[in-house]
């Protein structure tokens, strides 16, 4: 569980950078300071070869509801379907991802 400011967002997220539109699958983790920018750090997975070329360095990331925010990457493996990337944008905070999907109750 994350607490108000680690929050943490699993899920579908759309890459865009030069032009590209990406669908990607992340795990982020933030960090929001109560001063300074807020920050975030995670992992960026996709079976489109646009994406595990290596072309792609820096972009933004749009989150399901709409936010939205700059990333560099930080790490890759050519021809490997995952990056890890850092993020940080004055006007998209952590704070503000979508909340995780609630799992259902287990059936007694």
């Amino acid at each position: 569980m994350s607490s108000p400011d680690t929050p943490v967002y699993r899920g579908p997220a759309l890459l865009l950078a030069d032009g590209l539109r990406i669908p990607v699958e992340v795990e982020l983790t933030g960090n929001v300071p109560e001063m300074g920018l807020p920050g975030w750090t995670g992992v960026l997975e996709s079976g489109d070869t646009r994406f595990s070329a290596g072309t792609v360095r820096s972009g933004r990331l749009r989150l399901p509801g709409g936010w939205e925010g700059g990333f560099a990457v930080i790490r890759r493996l050519l021809g490997v379907s995952t990056v890890w990337v850092r993020g940080n944008d004055v006007e998209a905070s952590p704070a503000d991802w979508p909340a995780p999907a609630t799992p259902p109750p287990s059936a007694p």
